[in-house]
């Protein structure tokens, strides 16, 4: 093959992040909407949202606040479900009437500062995270904001700074564990990504998301049974996976390439007919098997390039993966970010992560804590 290999370029970042935040399982049904109370409709909501149904949710919560007007959740949910369907102005004109009656609203205040984020507004952005690091001092989603927003400026040293402080505090929430380490990958520092990222399925083993990205990074590391143990658990979780169907064809594809060139042309032609059956769309697979090569082959984005800089602080900690790591990848020893200064790092394309269940109710619910 010629041209730079499918493994040197990124994982696209906004459309992960987007997997992780919206999309779950299948949805069992709603109740009948005449017999809806408020938990009723907080609940189809919450549920909705999770599986990717906006315009549903939007409604739901659009009655619930109806309802209730001050309920924190509500409004909350109800900003996301619009974000999500593409009504970005109407979510913050939602989210900025939630922080002006509350500004202490941590849920308002983070979704605020993700869209501003998305919005190319890290200025912006930041006052809001800092906003919620005032509020709640220890905030793991408000420190991790700073630090992508101090980034998205340029602000290289603050925003490593930022990132190793929440690194270090070993957060519980999924989200931070999974952005901070989509951030470090962003910034070509693996071993720190991979700590996050196999923090993240500690938490969230079915996080399809973290898989894909996990993947990429033992792949970047060097090991190749790790990635493919990653790809193919995502693949178990959702069959429909693009990126980890991607990723395990162009695998394939490699040890193909690698055979030939040990002169074993039956084990390379066996490795690119399993490249083109994981993935019918792989153009170089069908072209070595020569087979029409296909209308929908795929590439992933280019990666960009730039100088070394700073030596980021060493990773800390150990979690467990898809499985186990041999020591050359440890991630003791610290990365250097290929990203110079000014380099956009991970941005959230989405507010927030939502817990399946039951959603709290009357005027004195709210969202989990950020």
């Amino acid at each position: 093959m010629t041209g730079p290999r499918p493994f040197a370029k990124p994982h696209p970042m906004k459309p992960a992040i987007l997997a992780a935040l919206f999309l779950g399982l299948l949805l069992s049904g709603p109740p009948a909407r005449a017999a809806m109370s408020l938990n009723d409709l907080l609940f189809y909501g919450t549920e909705s949202l999770d599986r990717g149904r906006f315009e549903q949710a939007g409604q739901a919560f659009a009655e619930a606040v109806a309802r209730d007007p001050e309920n924190p959740y509500a409004r909350g949910r109800l900003a996301l479900a619009l974000a999500a369907s593409g009504q970005t102005q109407k979510a913050v004109a939602v989210l900025e009437a939630a922080v002006a009656a509350r500004g202490d609203d941590l849920f308002a205040l983070w979704t605020l500062g993700c869209l501003e984020l998305l919005d190319a507004r890290p200025a912006a952005a930041g006052a809001r995270f800092a906003a919620m690091v005032r509020a709640d001092p220890g905030n793991a989603r408000g420190r991790l904001g700073l630090g992508l927003a101090a980034l998205d400026q340029g602000h290289l040293a603050e925003g490593l700074g930022q990132l190793a402080a929440v690194q270090e505090s070993e957060s519980p929430d999924p989200l931070v564990r999974y952005l901070t380490g989509l951030a470090y990958w962003s910034l070509d520092a693996p071993a720190n990504a991979r700590l996050e990222l196999e923090a993240t399925l500690e938490l969230e083993p079915r996080n399809t998301a973290a898989l894909d990205l996990l993947g990429l990074v033992y792949r970047r590391l060097g090991q190749a049974g790790l990635a493919k143990s990653a790809w193919d658990q995502a693949l178990a979780v959702s069959p429909d996976d693009a990126h980890a169907r991607f990723f395990l064809s162009r695998l394939a594809e490699d040890e193909g390439l690698a055979a030939s060139l040990a002169d074993r042309p039956e084990e390379a032609r066996r490795a690119y007919e399993r490249a083109l059956s994981i993935d019918p769309g792989n153009a170089a697979a069908a072209k070595v098997l020569g087979l029409p090569v296909p209308g929908n082959a795929r590439e992933l984005p280019p990666r960009p390039t730039g100088e070394a800089g700073r030596t980021l602080p060493p990773a800390k900690g150990k979690a467990a993966g898809p499985g186990k790591a041999d020591a050359t990848a440890g991630g003791k020893a610290a990365d250097r970010p290929g990203a110079r200064p000014g380099h956009k790092a991970a941005t959230p394309a989405a507010p927030g992560s939502i817990a399946p269940g039951a959603a709290p109710s009357g005027s004195q619910a709210a969202p989990p804590a950020p």
